[in-house]
């Protein structure tokens, strides 16, 4: 488990908002299906495996912004001030 959140740390923020969005355009499209085919099987597909994507899909977008925070914080820490071009 931690191998894992070390080596989805590596991936650039770009990625994850774009897995998001694909996450989330699937997810959104077996809603939409079984809103247009209200069948059983369509509908019990679209909670399960959409549900699944959807939060797949927050997931990925978290994990960005946690990324995107950090690196912003480690950019100000790693970054020193030049106090003569202040004035």
């Amino acid at each position: 488990m931690i191998a894992l959140f070390r080596r989805a740390l590596g991936v650039p923020v770009v990625g994850l908002t774009r897995a998001a969005c694909v996450f989330a355009l699937l997810g959104l499209g077996l809603m939409s299906y079984s809103i247009i085919d209200q069948r059983a099987i369509p509908v019990i597909v679209a909670m399960s495996v959409g549900h699944a994507f959807g939060i797949a899909a927050f997931a990925c977008y978290l994990l960005a912004v946690i990324l995107d925070i950090r690196n912003s914080r480690t950019l100000a820490v790693s970054e020193p001030r030049n106090s003569s071009l202040d004035e």
